[in-house]
């Protein structure tokens, strides 16, 4: 051994982690333009737009996390 270090990149983690933080920007989006359509009460739609943005920062955060694992991993 010469002293290099050789790091190996995963990069089936980091497309998965790329498409996860795709897909919950792209959910986020596409609620900004779906909302305004819907005829809800006030209660129902802080309720839908709550659970929107649970679901798009835990795929946004997954996807983080698989990012870093593939690089670092």
């Amino acid at each position: 051994m010469n002293g290099l270090v050789e790091r190996c990149v995963n990069v089936d983690l980091v497309a998965f982690g790329i498409i996860a933080i795709a897909i919950g920007v792209g959910a986020l989006s596409a609620s900004r333009h779906l909302y305004p359509r819907l005829e809800l009460s006030e209660d129902a739609m802080a309720t839908v737009r709550l659970l929107t943005a649970m679901i798009a920062g835990v795929l946004v955060l997954s996807g983080l996390g698989l990012v870093v694992i593939g690089i670092v991993g």
